[in-house]
């Protein structure tokens, strides 16, 4: 749900911004403010640490949020995608290693972490595109093309929060056997 709400953003807003990256920051401020709280069902937190918890992810999410972006808007390609995710993962795992005393290595943390997040974001990309007629998977809707263009949008945001959450979860569950 977070995510449909970061992406909801892109969908329906996107003209309200005066830049990309203004745009990209208010996805992002989505994630910082609702994230922390979203997962912490499966954070396995006492409540005393619940705020800490909450804190640290937005923490996380602003350093994974800065280095994908930074990436992207320098080298907008796969490469800076792939990049952006691999370097912002590994900072989102670093501050929750730190922070919370997540020991599972860096390497695996990273690695699950980029698993389930390229899953999701590139089959949120290929949604995107066959919703909107294109690539592959292209499907021809006949609404009107604001109407695609969200959903277009949103499935992407669907997409990318499922693999990212699954991702993080994932990352927990690792951190808790560790």
């Amino acid at each position: 749900m977070v995510s449909l709400l970061s992406f909801a953003v892109w969908a329906f807003g996107a003209s309200l911004f005066s830049s990309e990256p203004v745009m990209y920051a208010a996805c992002a401020l989505v994630f910082l403010g609702l994230g922390g709280p979203a997962l912490l069902a499966d954070s396995g937190e006492i409540s005393g640490r619940k705020v800490r918890f909450c804190l640290s992810f937005s923490l996380a999410f602003l350093i994974y949020a800065f280095l994908w972006s930074v990436s992207w808007l320098s080298l907008p390609t796969t490469l800076g995608e792939i990049v952006g995710s691999s370097l912002g993962l590994a900072g989102f795992a670093l501050v929750y290693r730190g922070v919370m005393q997540h020991r599972v290595s860096i390497a695996t943390a990273t690695a699950t972490l980029f698993l389930w997040h390229t899953i999701g974001y590139y089959a949120g990309g290929f949604l995107f595109a066959a919703i909107q007629g294109r690539g592959p998977g292209a499907i021809s809707l006949g609404w009107e093309p604001s109407t695609i263009r969200h959903c277009a949008r949103l499935s992407w945001g669907l997409c990318y929060g499922l693999g990212m959450g699954l991702g993080i979860n994932r990352f927990f569950h690792l951190s808790r056997q560790s």
